[in-house]
């Protein structure tokens, strides 16, 4: 009689993986939990830590010529150095600048989002003269929903008398005004356009009025897009702001 064969071997077990998935989920829960504990909620500690996270994804892998999708040696020649967590100063970046939690003069940053921010400014400030602008203590704006003409002059009757009503108040030295032209859609060609339009209003407003210098110094020209899809879009607004004199 021959004898009974033996049944296949059943294939490996992956019920492992309902213990590994659990664990992984509390060791997330877990960290959050430490994170949303801590006192430093403004990033830094997040930004430090992914930084030599990445530096030491970097550092990995065999160096050496590729071709394919194996490299030519088979012996990595080059050891990969050690990350070790230590006190002291972290490696500078390309600018030279210290990308821990403190800036080029060894203060700390409580908030990395404001430092970030005030350097922006600086840098602003170093490449273009930037002037401090009046204090608004109020304005008011109208809008124009009447098409502008398609050629130059670009103001029709509308237009101007709309223009008339609130140009007299550049003759006041607490008064200034912005003629602002809404760009058809929220594209860097429509905006340019937008910006180009407002110009010329601005050059036709003054060659007809008797303005002085420092009145027409007053009137400014603004290109802007509309980002509000539940609003109708006028085609030109004139916004009109009263300063404070003395900050003037």
């Amino acid at each position: 009689m021959a004898p009974k064969p033996k049944p296949p071997d059943p294939p490996p077990s992956k019920l492992y993986l309902v213990s590994f998935g659990d664990t992984m989920t509390a060791l997330l829960a877990f960290f959050i939990v430490l994170l949303s504990l801590a006192e430093e909620q403004t990033g830094a500690n997040l930004h430090t830590g992914t930084g030599s996270f990445v530096q030491a994804f970097d550092g990995t892998g065999l160096p050496g010529a590729f071709s394919g999708d194996t490299t030519e040696r088979a012996v990595q020649q080059v050891a990969v150095s050690p990350l070790y967590l230590t006190d002291e100063p972290e490696p500078t970046d390309e600018l030279g600048k210290e990308s821990g939690n403190e800036d080029d003069n060894g203060i700390p940053i409580v908030d990395r989002q404001e430092d970030v921010y005030k350097r922006f400014l600086n840098e602003l400030d170093r490449l273009a003269t930037v002037q401090k602008m009046p204090e608004t203590e109020g304005e008011a704006v109208f809008d124009v929903f009447n098409r502008l003409n398609p050629e130059p002059p670009l103001l029709t009757r509308t237009h101007q008398e709309a223009l008339l009503r609130v140009l007299p108040t550049l003759r006041r030295n607490n008064y200034r005004v912005d003629i602002i032209v809404w760009a058809t859609m929220p594209s860097e060609s429509a905006w340019l356009r937008a910006s180009e339009q407002a110009t010329q209003i601005v050059d036709e407003v003054i060659s007809w009025s008797r303005f002085t210098p420092e009145q027409k110094s007053h009137l400014r020209a603004v290109g802007k897009p509309w980002l509000y899809a539940d609003l109708k879009r006028p085609v030109m607004s004139i916004l009109v702001r009263k300063v404070d004199a003395l900050s003037n």
